[in-house]
């Protein structure tokens, strides 16, 4: 060693290296009974009207991550593929949301569905609760990160959007201060 470079006097330390899927399998089970319930929800809560705030948002959640999956991962799969899913998926997520909407409208009493809008989910779902099973047993630590993305981008939107109806409330109050308005 030459004269000018000194000896390390810090002990270096071992690292941790990771070896495998970063999700135990206990938390990987989970997230498949949960995306199994998702199912059960679709096709025999939502039917009868009686689907819950939680359900919904469970449902809704299941399509953002499968939209979400799709969009990261769309220029590694077959796109006449990625399109027909990505169409069902989306015609199921509009259906779902027309649901929703109506609720908080006030229209319905509970999350009542029409049978177009329950055959749209339903075929949606179909497509979507394997392909996300699939992709956590195969890829968890991908499939939990995009989960995670979506529902990050989910957050921002409706984030937005309350500030926009906001700025609109506020903006139409401001109209009517107006000094020149009497």
């Amino acid at each position: 060693m030459p004269k000018s470079k000194n000896t390390r006097k810090k002990a270096y330390r071992p690292r941790q290296v990771k070896i495998g899927p970063y999700w135990p399998a206990d938390q990987q089970a989970d997230v498949e009974d949960k995306l199994t319930k998702v199912a059960l929800y679709v096709e025999s809560t939502l039917p009868t009207g009686a689907a819950t705030e939680q359900q919904i948002d469970w449902i809704e959640d299941v399509f953002i991550w499968f939209l979400g999956m799709l969009y990261k991962r769309h220029r590694h799969l077959d796109r006449q593929e990625v399109s027909e899913a990505g169409r069902l998926a989306m015609d199921g997520k509009h259906a779902l949301e027309a649901i929703i909407d109506r609720k908080w409208a006030g229209q319905t009493h509970g999350y009542v569905a029409t049978g177009e809008e329950l055959k749209l989910i339903s075929q949606a779902c179909a497509v979507m609760i394997p392909t996300l099973k699939e992709a956590v047993r195969l890829a968890p630590y991908t499939s939990f990160n995009e989960f995670n993305w979506s529902q990050n981008r989910a957050d921002e939107k409706l984030r937005r959007k309350q500030n926009e109806r906001k700025r609109n409330l506020c903006g139409s109050n401001h109209k009517d201060r107006r000094p020149d308005a009497g």
